[in-house]
């Protein structure tokens, strides 16, 4: 039977009301204090496994000939359950925590409603919310278009602009699990698809975080993507088109992965794949342009307004006003000598942050700025942004 013609509709948790497919694996992971005896009961008419689950058990089961216990096949089908995760739509701007303006509504004033997921059995895998992470309302809009329409969206930009915490807050905020994926030079097509190995003394295929990802339903963030290299980076290329993914060393089981509904894409890096043009990120390589051409949405995340960086420096630092104004003109005057290719690093809002807390721990933004970002640069971009600390904060 293909993946798309089994019901993947769940069953409900009794207890949370969690839609969910497995009733043992869904108390091991959230009741700790149910056992499956007591579940059954106090809910003696409840199922135990959902239609899907059951077909997916005894493709297993016949995959293994029999010869694998059934705890070994209720623990493989587990990791691959299909989440129908039930939807509400809302207002963009109540979402995010933004203000009802016209950066936030329609172009005709009116609240523009996105999908809330409701509470499901994966929240582990949905991110924590952060309160006190700056949205720009243009950005953010962009991104959450791309979730609705289901396009990949790439976002990219300089060190610490935020781009990871984006894409992790906006599934933390309309509660989508998401599985990010860090890439290097050393990534292969095996550690995105999956790999033959040993399993309770039997060979088994292990599905690799897309393919998970795909049938579960989950946000794929493939993160720093322009590190990998382009021949591995083009096993993405059908799943960018919205197409199945197909293993070829997988089993017949496996081999062909469809996307769930829910599932979406989404990557950063630091360049947008044409290379690095400012010699700050060694290590990423120029990539195939049809690779890249196959993301619906791309986004230059620029560092924050110098208003919003304030804010952030009074959250995070707990700094009082002035000294946040200082700092954030600070950061400014050093970007512009980068512009300007006086010196050839930049101060990223990251390494903002960590020398304002460092400088008031030590009654010094300067010393804490030495710490945090010049003790990392060259004896003469030192000599520059020493100046510009000096002129700013004093001695």
């Amino acid at each position: 039977m293909s993946q798309a013609t089994i019901d993947q509709t769940p069953i409900q948790c009794r207890i949370c009301g969690g839609q969910i497919h497995a009733v043992k694996t869904h108390l091991e992971r959230d009741h700790k204090d149910w056992t499956v005896e007591r579940y059954q009961q106090e809910f003696p008419d409840a199922p135990m496994l959902s239609e899907f689950m059951k077909v997916k058990i005894a493709e297993r089961k016949r995959e293994l000939s029999g010869e694998a216990p059934a705890e070994a096949a209720r623990t493989e089908m587990a990791e691959a359950v299909s989440l129908s995760l039930p939807a509400t739509k809302r207002p963009f701007h109540e979402v995010f925590g933004l203000e009802a303006d016209k950066k936030t509504l329609s172009a005709k004033g009116k609240p523009i409603p996105i999908n809330v997921f409701a509470p499901h059995s994966q929240q582990d895998y949905v991110p924590a919310i952060d309160e006190g992470y700056v949205f720009d309302p243009e950005e953010l809009k962009d991104v959450v278009l791309g979730f609705e329409l289901d396009m990949p969206v790439f976002v990219w930009g300089h060190k610490g602009s935020g781009k990871t915490e984006l894409f992790e807050q906006v599934c933390a905020r309309t509660n989508r699990p998401l599985l990010r994926v860090q890439h290097t030079v050393n990534t292969e097509e095996s550690h995105i698809v999956g790999q033959w190995t040993v399993k309770g003394g039997h060979t088994v295929f292990e599905l690799g975080p897309l393919p998970m990802a795909m049938l579960n339903g989950w946000t794929y963030l493939a993160d720093e993507y322009d590190f990998g290299l382009p021949n591995v980076l083009s096993v993405y290329q059908p799943v960018l088109e919205g197409k199945p993914l197909v293993i070829k060393e997988a089993d017949a089981a496996n081999r062909i992965v469809r996307p769930h509904p829910n599932f979406r894409f989404v990557a950063t890096g630091n360049t947008n794949g044409s290379g690095d043009e400012t010699g700050l990120y060694q290590g990423t390589s120029i990539q195939n342009s049809a690779n890249f051409d196959r993301f619906g949405v791309t986004i230059h995340k620029k560092y924050m307004s110098e208003k919003d960086e304030i804010r952030i420096l009074r959250q995070k630092a707990g700094l009082v006003e002035d000294d946040a104004k200082k700092l954030a003109q600070f950061a400014k005057q050093v970007r512009e000598a980068y512009d300007g290719s006086k010196i050839s690093d930049i101060i990223s809002p990251r390494a903002l942050i960590n020398g304002a807390r460092l400088g008031v721990s030590k009654a010094s933004f300067s010393k804490g700025i030495a710490l945090a970002f010049t003790n990392k640069l060259s004896k003469v971009d030192q000599a520059v942004v020493n100046g510009l600390a000096q002129r700013i904060f004093g001695a």
